[in-house]
């Protein structure tokens, strides 16, 4: 059973210049084994500027792990085709199987200011990557609901357009939040979150792979964008979010917010004006739309219309998810339109 206790003071930052072996026959719950602590790795390579990954932010997205033991696979004897600079994040968080502990930060929200032992730790992961003047940076992450894999940028840069198109065919510009790894570090090198799809996606990780290794044998990026049919490109106006004081279920019409069932299927999808999005019991909508500086847009995006809570414009979902624990901690998914 997952280990839920609050979390101690927060560790230092461990350093070495090696894959541990112990890494070929790990599962994400022995994390801890392998990596006691928050870790930075870094390693040698025949191309001297470093790709920088950063993985196991979030302790119940496992596909980043799953990268780790293929490296350590692959290269636990063999001269690396690029150097590397590892950020290992939450494993506190990964050896219990959620996202993060109680006491602790979202590990994906502290890379802005702010002055905590967590915040502190990982603008030191940060300060040591600027200094090396990376090649690239690629943050690995899952979704909880059922996504397509897609990309992140943080620039409208080539290099990182060019870097999301080598993950996907569908891309997501944002700025808010702005405490994420990718912006921080979009600030001084081409930087990209990729979204695997659920943990344990082999598809999902079988892809990041491959992002890796192409990306540790690039010599340089395009100049120019990629062509418009290389990737849909979205940019993301909006996060959706539940009151924390009321209730909420999916398809249940006697909940005080009745969620449309089948809403995690809209994923990607673009949906028209007029389109229902949920039923409210009460004279007030606990849903809210905010935007990349925390203002209400709300009324931008629905409508009460009778019980239905309707969209009042075309726009595209992102990254719903049914995990009540997500949609608590974060957010319920993000609002998006073409760019």
């Amino acid at each position: 059973m997952a280990d839920l206790s609050v979390a101690a003071a927060p560790p230092k930052l461990d350093r070495i210049d090696y894959l541990p072996g112990g890494l070929v026959d790990a599962e994400p719950r022995d994390v801890r084994s392998v990596f006691p602590n928050p870790t930075l790795i870094t390693l040698p390579g025949e191309r001297s500027a470093p790709l920088c990954l950063t993985t196991l932010l979030h302790g119940n997205e496992t596909t980043s792990f799953y990268i780790l033991r293929a490296l350590a696979e692959r290269y636990g004897d063999r001269p690396l085709p690029r150097s590397l600079m590892i950020f290992v994040g939450n494993v506190e968080a990964m050896a219990a199987g959620v996202r993060y502990l109680p006491g602790q930060p979202d590990f994906n929200r502290i890379w802005a200011q702010g002055n905590t032992a967590y915040h502190r730790l990982v603008h030191e992961v940060a300060d040591l990557a600027r200094a090396r003047r990376p090649f690239a940076s690629i943050d690995i992450h899952n979704n909880s609901g059922a996504n397509p894999h897609y990309g992140c940028v943080n620039a409208l840069r080539p290099a990182d357009l060019h870097l999301a198109a080598m993950f996907a065919d569908i891309g997501v510009y944002y700025r808010n939040p702005a405490t994420t790894q990718s912006i921080a570090f979009s600030s001084f090198c081409p930087a990209i979150t990729v979204e695997c799809g659920r943990s344990g996606d082999a598809a999902g990780i079988a892809r990041a792979v491959d992002l890796v290794e192409r990306t540790m044998r690039l010599d340089s990026f395009p100049t120019t964008p990629p062509p418009d049919d290389a990737m849909r490109l979205y940019r993301t106006v909006g996060a959706v979010r539940i009151d924390p004081g009321s209730d909420f279920a999916f398809g249940d019409n006697t909940a005080p917010l009745s969620l449309r069932p089948d809403l995690e299927t809209l994923n990607f999808v673009d949906l028209q004006q007029g389109t229902q999005w949920a039923t409210v019991r009460g004279p007030v909508s606990p849903l809210q739309v905010v935007d990349e500086h925390g203002g209400d847009i709300t009324a931008q995006f629905f409508v009460r219309d009778g019980d239905a809570i309707r969209l009042t414009r075309p726009v595209t979902p992102a990254m719903v998810t049914r995990d009540r624990t997500v949609i608590r901690q974060d957010c319920l998914c993000y609002l998006m339109e073409p760019l």
